[in-house]
């Protein structure tokens, strides 16, 4: 143990003595591991294996009873798994003798099973006996056996493959990956089958030399010529064409041997964070399954919300476009019109949702330090969907259903384009400045009649993602995370800017955008401002139903707790609410919401359950936050209600050691009694049909449609 790992051990064990008067046990044991889960103590000389070491030392392990009542020591003691060296096999030995459970459900937490050469597991595995322990152990290896013969597929695949530069790979992908438009092919913009593309994509860029970078319009064009040309094009000889088909034929081994692999470990993930999941060795049956529907039928809401939910601010966008006299203009060429209006009313919707919801401003600041429109920005991307989408996609269906034949339709489409003048092949591709003069006409506007060549250029930075920077960064760190293929869909490879037509036709444009600045640059300068003006905004409308809202009140700091800043403080006719503001990124799996859960919200939670103990003490004491809110009343704890408003959708309604979970686009529909507008705009009904104050807003009617769900009754 290092002088810092022992300063670690003390602080956990005196928090946990320091609160074992006044809790339980397992009360106590929770408030130390909220510290250590939070990285506390803070310091940047502090590492996170010397803060596992320290809270792996504490004595409170051995105390089986204080482990047995914690609901975090699962959670926590995994954070300690991910380090070989944090924790004695002793100690893990002891907990696997008093507190099983919680010791299993560390080691599903942290996935502790696949590193199977880890001193840890390997230890655990040698000395623990018993059916609990044999079925445990059983599962797991069972689990891993079923990703090996994937594993074996995408090696051989791979070494076949590892001839081609990142471009050939590229051509090859572009060709497959139209299949998923043809008539009986699944149609999944959700991103599943990008998820294979994406992670063939980053393997590629884990191995790819440097070379593959350095591209010049006649490698580019030999390139082409001898790996897609021969596909698309039947004029090319047998001997080239028979080659490009076994590179085809090893690359749809690749993809599905990647795809199998990645519903494994959905298994898999289903058996580290599904509270739900149940496991067992019997012969000829799943080695899991489920308890109950439940997470499965959570889920699906979920989506069904999602949906209601993407109406709702496409209703209030086509009611924006009207109010600005766009709807009388002729938007792009006359025969464009129409995809073009819907285009700008797709990007009205995103602005209005990024802008309320999520709290960015009318610019977006760029990492270089330039700035662009954020209506430009995402007008650039619903009007590459719609050219995509018509120059593409469309005439490729045509062909196929004419010829049959997917190489036939895609040579069809790319011939035509060449008679035109235009790329139309499966990937496109152009230099910087020829991408940043078709994009300068999307950024018409009264500043700049003709188009900004700056803007243009900005948003193309915005859009990209630099291959050969990402290649260098996961050849040191191949666990960082990654752009997803519609984050950043312009790909740099050499002075070229790539685009996959099938992503562009497809893709979320709202998603894209607000994951390209909360989750792939979730360290941006501006994140800070975003956060202050979401709160903000929630507080402008609350006002505007008569509540008295306090922002960012500070309870005084007792000798016991500082509670930090209160987001909100809120009254009305005798109603207080304490609200707790958290916004994100729109998250795409089950384990994403699992670590939200844990992370985010958990220390929400821990965080609401402090500030709630100061402003209901504040509420007796302090006259001037009595007097701001208009507050009489003389038992606040019997009036007040604590609820954490969170940006995502997955857990709406859902509870968090003990606090509320309420979607923050759920409040925005209930404060303004919208709730009509979540239907498709051509079921739109008369407003007092679906009024969720139909005798008129109180403060006390919205709790209860707030604690109700009743916003979605009838309609999820």
């Amino acid at each position: 143990m290092t002088e810092k790992g022992e300063r670690c051990r003390q602080h956990y064990q005196s928090v946990y003595e320091r609160n074992q008067p006044e809790l339980s046990k397992g009360r106590a044991l929770d408030e130390s591991l909220h510290h250590f889960l939070d990285q506390r103590p803070a310091g940047k000389n502090l590492s996170a294996l010397e803060r596992a070491q320290g809270l792996a030392s504490a004595l409170f392990w051995l105390d089986a009873d204080a482990v047995a009542q914690s609901e975090l020591a699962s959670l926590a003691l995994s954070r300690v798994l991910h380090f070989d060296n944090a924790v004695s096999a002793d100690l893990l030995l002891h907990i696997a003798s008093h507190n099983p459970d919680t010791l299993r459900w560390a080691i599903r937490y942290s996935k502790l099973f696949e590193r199977t050469e880890s001193p840890l597991w390997l230890a655990l595995s040698a000395a623990l006996g018993g059916d609990e322990w044999r079925v445990f152990f059983g599962v797991c290896d069972r689990l891993l056996d079923q990703l090996k013969p994937f594993d074996e597929l995408i090696a051989r695949s791979d070494k076949q493959l590892e001839h081609l530069s990142l471009l050939e790979l590229f051509s090859y992908l572009s060709v497959l990956a139209y299949q998923t438009f043809s008539e009986d092919g699944s149609d999944d913009p959700s991103g599943q089958q990008w998820e294979v593309y994406s992670r063939i994509i980053l393997r590629k860029l884990q191995t790819c030399p440097e070379e593959d970078f350095r591209l010049t319009e006649s490698r580019l064009g030999q390139s082409l010529k001898r790996h897609l040309s021969p596909i698309i094009f039947p004029e090319s000889s047998a001997t080239d064409a028979a080659r490009c088909r076994e590179n085809l034929e090893w690359l749809a081994v690749l993809i599905a041997a990647t795809q199998e692999r990645i519903d494994y470990e959905a298994s898999i993930d289903c058996f580290c964070f599904d509270p739900e999941c149940r496991y067992q060795l019997k012969p000829g049956e799943s080695v899991i399954y489920n308890q109950s529907e439940a997470g499965t039928e959570r889920w699906q809401r979920t989506g069904r919300k999602s949906d209601l939910l993407w109406h709702y601010w496409m209703n209030r966008a086509v009611h924006e476009f009207a109010l600005s006299g766009m709807a009388e203009q002729i938007i792009g060429s006359p025969e464009n019109h129409e995809l073009n209006q819907l285009a700008f009313i797709k990007a009205v919707r995103s602005q209005l949702q990024l802008q309320q919801i999520y709290g960015l401003d009318d610019r977006v600041s760029l990492n270089d330090g330039s700035q662009v429109q954020l209506h430009h920005l995402l007008l650039a991307s619903e009007l590459t969907s719609v050219f995509f989408q018509k120059e593409f996609i469309q005439p490729f269906q045509s062909h196929l259903r004419e010829s049959g034949v997917l190489a036939q339709a895609l040579g069809r489409l790319a011939m035509n384009g060449l008679l035109a003048g235009e790329n139309r092949f499966p990937l496109t591709w152009s230099e910087e400045q020829e991408k940043i003069r078709k994009i300068t006409g999307w950024t018409v506007c009264d500043e700049h009649p003709k188009g900004s060549a700056d803007s243009a250029k900005a948003i193309l930075t915005f859009w990209t993602s630099d291959f050969k920077a990402l290649s260098q960064q996961l050849k040191q760190q191949p666990r960082m995370p990654a752009p997803r293929l519609y984050e950043q869909p312009f790909y740099k490879i050499g002075r070229y800017s790539f685009q996959f037509p099938w992503v562009g036709a497809q893709q979320n444009n709202l998603t894209a955008a607000l994951n390209n600045l909360r989750r792939v640059n979730a360290r941006r300068a501006d994140m800070q401002t975003e956060t202050q003006r979401v709160e903000l905004a929630l507080a402008e409308s609350l006002r505007q139903r008569g509540f008295a809202v306090v922002v960012g009140y500070q309870p005084l700091a007792t000798e016991e707790d500082d509670a930090g800043e209160v987001d909100l403080i809120c009254h009305q006719d005798g109603v207080l609410l304490l609200l707790e503001a958290k916004s994100g990124y729109i998250r795409s799996s089950r384990h994403e919401v699992w670590l939200h859960r844990t992370n985010i919200l958990r220390k929400a939670a821990w965080q609401l359950r402090r500030k709630q103990v100061a402003v209901l003490s504040a509420l007796m004491t302090d006259q001037d936050l009595r007097a701001r809110l208009g507050y009489h009343g003389q038992q606040p704890e019997a009036d007040l209600r604590a609820w954490i408003v969170d940006t995502s959708i997955e857990l709406d309604g859902q509870s968090v050691d003990g606090f509320r979970v309420v979607s923050r686009e759920a409040l925005e529909v209930i404060m303004r009694n919208e709730k009509r507008l979540l239907r498709p705009v051509d079921q739109l009904d008369e407003e007092g049909r679906d009024s969720l104050f139909p005798e008129g807003f109180t403060a006390g009617r919205f709790v209860v449609v707030v604690e109700s769900d009743e916003l979605w009754r009838g309609i999820c």
